[in-house]
């Protein structure tokens, strides 16, 4: 049983190829000829020029993405070794640790983490190519985290920083607890 047609169904299969474009004249100074012609060379010279400035430009915007990530984790980290405190626990010294390690693991991985971005063909000799500045600006953001691990160090009393870590015959130094009331 088919189902009564409405008025405001069409039937689209029913309509012919040739039919559809005859009722619709061209603009007024439209050219098909000239629109077939310069669509051509169009799609051949953006692809040509255009593919390498845009996959250039994609890859080294990825590339400062990936070199700005390790900011991100920074107040992270910073308020991980505020609330450890810096009691010689094991969570203060396992959280002090990770501030070392991921850190160093990153930079030595530095090439192969920005392996990816490296400029392919015509590209390499673009000045917009270079992943130095962002390599800079990715170690450096992981030089911070490591100067973290060495501040919660300092805070936690490991590091030697007085004589009488290194000497033996000095009296070590005198900590004058105070209270306040």
């Amino acid at each position: 049983m088919s189902s009564p047609r409405s008025k405001w169904q069409l039937d689209f299969a029913s309509l012919e190829p040739t039919s559809r474009n005859s009722n619709v004249p061209d603009p007024i100074g439209f050219d098909k000829n000239l629109a077939a012609q310069g669509s051509r060379e169009s799609s051949k010279l953006s692809r040509a020029a255009g593919s390498d400035h845009n996959e250039m430009t994609l890859k080294a915007r990825r590339a400062w993405d990936v070199a700005m990530a390790p900011a991100k984790s920074i107040p992270m980290n910073a308020i991980m070794i505020y609330m450890s405190g810096n009691g010689v626990q094991l969570f203060s010294v396992m959280i002090t640790a990770m501030l070392f390690w991921n850190p160093l693991k990153a930079i030595l991985s530095l090439n192969q983490t920005f392996e990816r971005f490296e400029p392919t063909g015509a590209a390499k000799n673009h000045p917009e190519a270079s992943l130095l500045q962002a390599k800079a600006t990715f170690l450096a953001f992981q030089l911070v985290t490591i100067g973290l691990g060495v501040y919660k160090i300092n805070a936690m009393g490991l590091l030697p920083t007085t004589t009488s870590d290194w000497l033996a015959f000095m009296p070590p130094k005198q900590v004058s607890d105070t209270a306040a009331i």
